[in-house]
């Protein structure tokens, strides 16, 4: 034969050893959550493989008994990776009782009895192969990305394979006629080997494009959100209300803008301190987004400001909202050290009756102008209060 088990055999120790060196000096480079993890689950299976391959010309002990329990250990770090990745603790009842109950059915099991011990070999893998989906299945910040979905595939296909390997073991489909040929050249097995080579691969490039796939996610989020209160910064905030402004005018909805800025910030710095002027930033940022539905879109506009879109909502609706937030940030109470302060917010009201492709001049450069001018007057008024600026016609009950 052109393919045989022990030439597939050896493709499978040098891909898994050759991935398990490069990505060894991958997670040497910085931070990648569960991947020298991976690396050494890599490393064992490519032992593995040569134990295996080198059967009846080394003891037996070896190429079944540490093999097999190499094997379960094995898919047990790639479980633990799973969940590093994830930031979640080591799994560690997960991990170690298929080791446990590996060590004890092989050392158990008589060598010769090759189809039992491919049978509970099959059954511990494919349990343990459950486990690694159930962890991936729980990983809702990855499930819509391509690469889960190559690791969760490559995943889900090796269950049927080995129950296929146990099922033919044990109804003796392929004939085992000495304690050697679990490698010797038959449909089964190959059937099996060439299976593995084909999911371990794309599991593993799964795995790794999962990693670079989240860190790609973390920069989108990092060049996008203001560092200090994690809400949008004014680039992000301006890409989001154009796209909103946008639809809004498609379908001729209203829309409201909010300019937000707080009151007296300069003499909360230099009374306090910068670091209290932060405190106060992050607090009122938190009360601002906790009062927001989950269409509306906030954003720091620079300094002690932010501003919030409303989709779907008229003058009215939006003057309630802001009056609401006015109140809110007026009771509250922060603590800054040894002092308790309090801080009063003045908010700029722009809305639309509604946006139609005839009134262009409604763009999010003009809410803006109209936002800003609203809330310089609310200031020029006393501050500590919500003014509108209305755009469009007479204003209707609120939206939504």
């Amino acid at each position: 034969m052109l393919l045989d088990n022990k030439t597939l055999l050896f493709c499978l120790m040098l891909m898994s050893g050759m991935m398990a060196l490069s990505l060894s000096l991958v997670s040497r480079q910085g931070p990648r959550e569960g991947l020298s993890g991976w690396a050494g689950a890599l490393a064992l299976e490519s032992l593995v493989w040569i134990l295996v391959a080198a059967r009846g010309t080394i003891p037996d002990f070896y190429s079944i008994l540490v093999a097999n329990v190499l094997i379960v250990t094995a898919q047990g770090m790639k479980l633990a990776a799973i969940h590093e990745y994830r930031k979640l603790g080591f799994p560690l009842i997960r991990c170690l009782l298929p080791i446990l109950l590996a060590i004890a059915v092989f050392a158990w099991l008589p060598y010769e009895d090759t189809a039992h011990r491919l049978a509970c070999n099959s059954a511990i893998l494919a349990v343990q192969f459950l486990l690694m989906l159930q962890a991936l299945w729980n990983d809702d910040g990855s499930r819509s990305g391509n690469a889960w979905r190559m690791l969760f595939g490559a995943t889900l296909l090796m269950i049927p394979l080995l129950v296929m390997r146990a099922i033919a073991s044990l109804i003796g489909t392929v004939e085992f006629a000495t304690p050697h040929s679990a490698i010797a050249p038959n449909p089964v097995q190959l059937l099996v080997f060439i299976g593995v080579i084909a999911l371990s691969l794309l599991g593993s490039m799964g795995f790794i494009l999962m990693i670079k796939e989240r860190g790609d996610r973390e920069i989108r989020t990092l060049a996008m959100t203001d560092p200090l209160t994690h809400v949008l910064n004014r680039r992000a905030f301006m890409d989001q209300a154009a796209r909103h402004i946008a639809g809004a005018q498609r379908q001729h909805l209203p829309l409201a803008l909010l300019m937000i800025d707080i009151d007296h910030f300069k003499r909360i710095n230099d009374e306090y301190g910068h670091p209290a002027g932060d405190t106060v930033l992050v607090r009122i940022t938190e009360l601002l987004s906790a009062q927001l539905r989950g269409q509306d879109v906030i954003g720091r506009y620079g300094g002690e400001e932010f501003c919030v879109l409303l989709p779907a909502t008229n003058e009215a609706g939006a003057l309630a909202l802001a009056e609401k937030l006015r109140r809110e940030v007026e009771s509250m109470r922060i603590e800054i050290g040894k002092h308790t302060i309090s801080v009063t917010i003045s908010l700029g009201v722009a809305a639309v009756r509604n946006l139609t492709a005839e009134r262009r001049h409604c763009d999010l450069a003009s809410m803006l102008q109209d936002a800003d001018r609203a809330l310089y007057l609310a200031k020029s008024k006393g501050r500590n209060r919500a003014l509108p600026l209305n755009l469009g016609p007479e204003t209707q009950p609120a939206v939504g």
